[in-house]
């Protein structure tokens, strides 16, 4: 016998009309208010508090592609040039979701349970993330990983839910071990579903490029990982969070966990890349950050990174190399992240390199500004 969970969702953002003009979201005045319904079947062998889990993030995700929608005519976001992905993943991150009632139902097909949810966005929240996101590009990179890992895991529930259906069909002896399989991998994908909501609470504490509460970070992410070990998002988080309460050692062992987890995972070899860094363990700071530009070969903050470790092993012009690359990428880089603490060197260096050059030269000594002329580095 089917069984089916109906959800019906009221999600309201409390939004006012804004002029053109407009780049505040604080002081809303209307409710734009989305009705979404979604019908989540699953097997008797699935219990109804799993298949509710399943159901309610299913959902979630569905409402928000509305939400989405909606946001992306709001002159903030406009002036922030956000993606629809990124649009919904900030939503996602910032998310309060209220079940209001819950009912069972029962239809010649099965037993179900229905709720009634509502789903709030505060705005002011959104305000500010939104202009905290346009200084802070990691913050942005954070919401959009969790909203990935999210979608990864509604998609298998996805196609266990297929398997469920055609192993439903086969002999009770013959398909019992692919049941128990699946069954298995099906606890473990719904076990992970509400780490997620974890890891948005420790993201609720970063700040000007750091966690502000790392302590509590580290305690919320201990509870993401316990519920999904398979995420090297969280590990990556956890090791940052250590990062800032000055355990350089244990934040190498949460990011060589992650890369564990994933090789290719950019950011993991970047922060791993800067604690080395700190630890004046220069050239393998360098491996870690070459790994990263072949990766992403558009991340200027990892060419600053790399900068500073040639300047550190007396590697000038490799270090100049990247400055400039990273000036390519982005002209106002420094001047964006002026404010911000960081491992790395900003595009000032080259300022004070070329004064420095400058005052040699004054005094006779003109090998190093012709080098940085030659380059068109110091005007």
């Amino acid at each position: 016998m089917k069984v089916f969970l109906r959800i019906i969702l009221f999600s309201a953002l409390l939004l006012n009309s804004f002029p053109a003009h407009s780049g505040d979201l604080s002081g809303a005045n209307e409710i734009k208010t989305f009705t979404h319904s979604v019908t989540q079947p699953f097997a008797g062998s699935q219990s109804p508090d799993e298949a509710r889990i399943a159901a309610v993030a299913k959902g979630k995700t569905e409402v928000l592609e509305k939400a989405g929608t909606y946001l992306e005519t709001v002159s903030v976001v406009e002036n922030f040039t956000l993606t629809k992905d990124q649009i919904i993943a900030l939503a996602s991150g910032i998310l309060s979701v209220n079940v209001l009632s819950q009912k069972n139902f029962a239809t010649d097909e099965g037993f179900g349970i229905i709720l009634e949810m509502k789903i709030n966005v505060d705005t002011n929240t959104m305000n500010n993330r939104i202009k905290q996101i346009h200084e802070d590009t990691a913050l942005m990179e954070k919401y959009v990983e969790l909203k990935e890992r999210e979608n990864e895991l509604l998609d298998k529930i996805k196609k266990l839910e297929s398997m469920n259906r055609e192993l439903a069909k086969l002999p009770e002896k013959g398909g019992q071990d692919k049941k128990n399989r699946m069954r298995k991998e099906y606890e473990e994908v719904i076990q992970a579903i509400p780490a997620g909501e974890w890891n948005q609470k420790a993201i609720s504490l970063w700040e000007r490029g750091k966690y502000k509460d790392p302590a509590k970070a580290v305690e919320y992410l201990d509870e993401s990982i316990r519920l999904d070990s398979k995420n090297p998002v969280s590990f990556n988080n956890r090791g940052v969070a250590y990062y800032n309460l000055g355990k350089r050692r244990l934040a190498i062992e949460e990011f060589n966990q992650a890369l564990k987890l994933d090789a290719d995972y950019a950011d993991a070899y970047n922060n791993r890349g800067v604690v080395l860094f700190e630890l004046g363990e220069y050239q393998k700071a360098i491996g870690n950050f070459n790994r990263v530009i072949s990766l992403k070969p558009q991340r200027v903050d990892t060419f600053l990174n790399r900068a500073a470790a040639y300047k550190n092993i007396w590697q000038y012009q490799n270090c100049l190399d990247d400055l400039r690359q990273a000036l390519l990428l982005d002209p106002g880089y420094a001047k964006k992240n002026a404010s911000m603490e960081s491992a790395n060197i900003d595009l000032n260096e080259i300022e004070r390199l070329c004064e420095n050059a400058r005052k040699a030269c004054s005094l006779g000594l003109c090998k190093a500004k012709t080098y940085l002329d030659e380059r068109a580095f110091c005007k």
